[in-house]
């Protein structure tokens, strides 16, 4: 026998009509914002340099070949190191929902060397105790 998610469906008011409020005022400010006309790179912008330069801290003239022109980088590597911590946060939420707990306790399948009745293998098939074969 499997256990499976139960979903609360006794939610709060309150809650709901925060999470409706929040989506309005976000809707609003996306209908309502406005943004300058989109500038390009100049021709010859050597773009991976400058941001590598803006990386490791170093004078992006050293970095720049005969024609090439540096880019201000350090409006890229602030949105590029952002998305490295929320990918690292990602991954980490991942784990901590990955994990099974059992009143407080993590529990592993195949571990110990007695197995319980309900465990369930990790395909979804029946374990060992049931009389699976493994």
């Amino acid at each position: 026998m499997t256990n499976r998610p139960r979903f609360n469906t006794e939610g709060s008011l309150t809650a709901g009509l925060a999470a409706v409020g929040l989506f309005a005022v976000l809707g609003g400010v996306f209908l309502t914002a406005s943004f300058p006309v989109p500038v390009g790179f100049p021709d010859g912008a050597a773009i991976t340099k400058s941001l590598g330069a803006a990386l490791f801290d170093i004078a992006p003239g050293q970095l720049m070949g005969e024609g090439e022109a540096a880019v201000p980088g350090e409006g890229f590597l602030v949105a590029f190191l952002l998305v490295g911590v929320l990918l690292d946060a990602a991954l980490d939420g991942a784990v901590m929902l990955a994990k099974r707990e059992e009143a407080g306790e993590n529990v592993s399948l195949g571990t110990g060397t007695d197995t319980p009745e309900d465990a369930v293998a990790a395909d979804g098939g029946p374990s060992s105790s049931d009389g699976g074969e493994n």
